[in-house]
């Protein structure tokens, strides 16, 4: 019988081979709260169910952001879903590339320059002075690091600061989570808005040329 580990993950990234890559959870909540940025926070990569059945059409639907409670049953060292529900449906979208960031990005950049900082973040606020997201932006690193790279792969993890924002914030909403790469910028970005389904996400979307929810 195969060893199984069942636990609570958020769905970091599909890799190009089918893979899904997991972030464990709990243990990213606990790295939050004991203040441990030294914590192992890299994910694993899962094999989707090669059945046509129920789990593999609840595994294929899977976007980056969710959070799942998934059984995996491990094959010698590789990881395969064995059950898995779906608790949460923040969405991570992924942009490469882009251009024309708009101004409260590039404002938090440079009070981070100012400062001589390698990273800064700034909440923003719609019209009613309602905050309704954070944004993060990071200093490029020079090659062979690709911090874009890193955020999408795990190798820098992102989900402490999705923690910080759920830690913040007294409501249930689904996020949307944009990680973007500027080709004209010296930062790459992290921009969380609170509400999934909200006009500013979509304009972000709609903006960017990324799919729409």
């Amino acid at each position: 019988m195969e060893p199984t580990t069942t636990g609570r993950f958020r769905v970091l990234d599909r890799r190009p081979d089918g893979r899904i890559l997991l972030v464990d959870l709990d243990a990213a909540i606990d790295a939050v709260n004991d203040n441990d940025p030294e914590a192992d926070l890299q994910p694993l990569a899962a094999v989707p169910p090669a059945a046509d059945n129920a789990l593999a059409e609840t595994v294929r639907k899977l976007q980056p952001g969710y959070v799942v409670t998934a059984s995996l049953a491990w094959d010698d060292s590789e990881a395969r879903f064995a059950d898995c529900s779906v608790e949460d449906r923040t969405w991570i979208q992924y942009a490469d590339g882009v251009s024309g960031l708009f101004e409260v990005a590039q404002e938090t950049w440079y009070d981070a320059q100012m400062a001589g900082d390698a990273m800064n973040s700034r909440t923003t606020y719609s019209t009613d002075n309602e905050a309704n997201g954070v944004v993060y932006t990071f200093a490029k690193q020079t090659p062979p690091r690709d911090l874009f790279k890193e955020f999408r792969t795990g190798a820098t993890p992102i989900e402490p600061l999705i923690q910080r924002v759920e830690a913040e914030r007294d409501d249930s909403e689904d996020r949307a989570v944009f990680v973007m790469n500027p080709v004209d910028e010296e930062f790459v970005l992290i921009y969380i808005v609170f509400r999934k389904e909200g006009m500013l996400a979509q304009t972000v979307r709609d903006t960017y040329g990324l799919p729409s929810a």
